[in-house]
């Protein structure tokens, strides 16, 4: 006979037992993880459990970190010498003896030293005139030392910075910036005749790298003799030990360069450089998939692409396969069809170049612009589904429902499963290592 007392005891033990079961057996999924997982399922049961490092492709096809970065850039030397004359640049006469003295009367006198040069020149040759032969002691008091042989490179300071390429286009920007003259070193140039053309940088300043210091020296002198300009420095160490310490004497003539201004407009202009592209399809499944037949990748197929220089991601929806609303970075995919074809009826119901038979196919891809860098795998791609936005995902050795491929790629057609147009994909699936398309 049970008691009052032992039907309380049993039924509290009941409800026990039936809360125990609600916290933890009987757990309820939302729609959309219900969704992902039969997705999951199936992609298991067709292709079997993907390998444990499995990125999809995403990892390998890492975006370069200077892309969407705005570097300074801006020209300088211009080191094609044989080619100067066929740009249309007349090229500056040698120096005569007549002038080389004229020049060594003016700097082999202390002077005062210059903040800023005579000329506001951005095209110009610097020509060798000089290489100093002044001899320095050091402040060790033994280490002896001819100038010009410890003043490695010439510089002169700009701030252009290229804002186009072509046309080419440049402006002032940011703080000063040492744009190294190629082809001057330890006093003086061997190649070129001993000169070199700068192109598209500022005259204001100019300095040396000296070898004991690591670091742009400025001490320079600017002089207008006989109607041309002429440069030079004085050489000055201070690295960190005695020997490395020479003080300067204030006498321009350690090393003696003329500038010299770029005559001429190029007539046979260079072609601007082809900036770098990267770019990226990705394939994918709209999570409906529940039979090997129903895999065919295609539900939206879209690639991506970067221009280096630039801040924007570029996006072109190539296929749309799926009969759901599909959105990629936002935009429904249909309906950006619909847009660029008015004419054409199309709805979510439509399949787009999937060689669909109650499809239509045939139609250019439409590209919209993100006005930031966003990598491939960053992209949100979403399908609506079970009255909610359900992303699709591609995460490490879990079932994908999109893959990263390359831009060539030829995608499945509609109803095409993807294992039989690319029979290795289920051993990619479980090895990443295989090639399989």
């Amino acid at each position: 006979m049970i008691t009052m007392k032992k039907k309380v005891f049993l039924m509290a033990l009941v409800g026990a037992a039936l809360t125990a079961c609600s916290n933890h057996d009987f757990e309820v999924m939302t729609p959309s993880e219900q969704v992902k997982a039969n997705y999951e399922k199936a992609f298991i049961q067709t292709f079997g459990q993907p390998d444990p490092n499995q990125d999809w492709g995403f990892g390998s096809r890492v975006l370069p970190s200077s892309f969407g970065k705005k570097t300074r850039s801006y020209l300088g030397a211009n080191t094609e010498g044989n080619n100067w004359e066929s740009f249309g640049y007349t090229i500056p006469s040698p120096i005569t003896e007549d002038e080389l003295n004229a020049v060594l009367n003016v700097f082999n006198q202390k002077g005062a030293e210059s903040y800023t040069s005579l000329v506001d020149w951005d095209c110009y040759f610097v020509q060798q005139v000089y290489k100093g032969t002044a001899e320095y002691t050091a402040e060790d008091g033994i280490s002896k030392c001819v100038g010009s042989d410890k003043m490695n490179q010439l510089y002169t300071v700009t701030n252009m910075v290229r804002k186009s390429w072509w046309p080419e286009v440049f402006e002032k920007e940011g703080n000063d910036y040492n744009a190294h003259i190629n082809n001057f070193n330890f006093g003086y140039s061997p190649d070129w005749g001993g000169m070199m053309l700068m192109e598209n940088v500022e005259s204001r300043i100019f300095g040396f790298d000296g070898t004991e210091d690591s670091k742009v020296i400025y001490n320079f002198r600017m002089e207008e003799i006989n109607g041309n300009y002429y440069v030079g420095f004085d050489f000055e160490g201070t690295g960190q030990n005695p020997n490395q310490q020479v003080k300067r004497d204030y006498i321009y003539n350690d090393w003696i360069v003329k500038i010299v201004p770029g005559k001429g407009t190029p007539t046979t202009p260079k072609p601007a450089p082809e900036p770098t592209r990267y770019s990226v399809r990705i394939i994918c499944e709209d999570l409906s998939a529940s039979t090997g037949t129903d895999f065919d990748f295609n539900d939206v197929v879209f690639d991506v692409s970067y221009t280096e220089g630039s801040n924007n991601t570029i996006v072109t929806i190539q296929a749309a396969g799926g009969t759901l609303p599909l959105y990629v970075a936002g935009k429904e995919v249909h309906q950006l069809f619909a847009e660029a074809y008015p004419d054409k009826g199309i709805t979510t119901k439509t399949m787009i170049n999937t060689n669909a038979s109650n499809g239509i196919s045939g139609l250019a891809p439409v590209t919209f612009t993100i006005d930031r860098i966003v990598a491939p795998w960053d992209i949100e791609v979403s399908v609506s589904k079970v009255d909610n936005l359900v992303q699709l995902k591609a995460e490490v050795g879990t079932p994908a429902a999109k893959i990263a491929v390359n831009p060539d790629f030829v995608w499945c057609d509609e109803r095409e499963d993807i294992q039989t147009k690319y029979p290795n994909f289920s051993n990619y699936v479980q090895n990443t290592n295989v090639d399989w398309y």
